[in-house]
Order: structure tokens, then sequence, then C-alpha cells
């Protein structure tokens, strides 16, 4: 056993919080809670189909589902957007 004045302390930390200072939270949006609105609203950069178009199979025939980068694009300018709105 450990003699008593061994022991180890444990120390709370200390949060600082601002007052009337609006704080950024970072935003995550998942892929999935996208609308297509909101995918559409960026270009493909797998394809090339242009905002507000549907994403294209390299037969040309149009594709039941937006690309991935697609997906993953149109969730990056809504994060960029609503930071942009919290500022």
């Amino acid at each position: 056993m450990m003699p008593a004045d061994s022991v180890l302390c444990l120390e709370l930390s200390k949060i600082e919080h601002f007052r009337g200072a609006r704080t950024l939270h970072h935003v995550v949006v998942k892929t999935k809670d996208l609308t297509s609105e909101q995918i559409l609203s960026v270009p493909c950069t797998t394809c090339g189909a242009a905002i507000g178009e549907a994403c294209e199979l390299h037969t040309g025939a149009l594709r039941t589902e937006p690309h991935r980068d697609r997906k993953f694009s149109a969730a990056e300018a809504v994060e960029t957007r609503a930071l942009n709105d919290l500022k």
C-alpha cells in the first residue's frame, strides 16, 4: 500500500466561458441528411454535371443517385454557409 502523503490528487479542469460573445460550434452535416436541392446546389466533380443538373453514368444515362463526391461537396458547402451565418 502507498502512504497517505503519496496519494495522487486529481484536479478538476476549469472551463472558460465567454459572456456575450458568440462561439462557433462545429457544424457537421451528414450526407444522408442533405436534401436533393442542397446536393444539386454544387457541380459534380466526377461527371461534370452543372449546378441543378442530375449526375450521369459513363454511358450518358442519368444516375438514380448523385455521385458520392458531389454529396461530400454539398455537405461542405452547407457547413460553410452555416458557419458564415453564425458570424
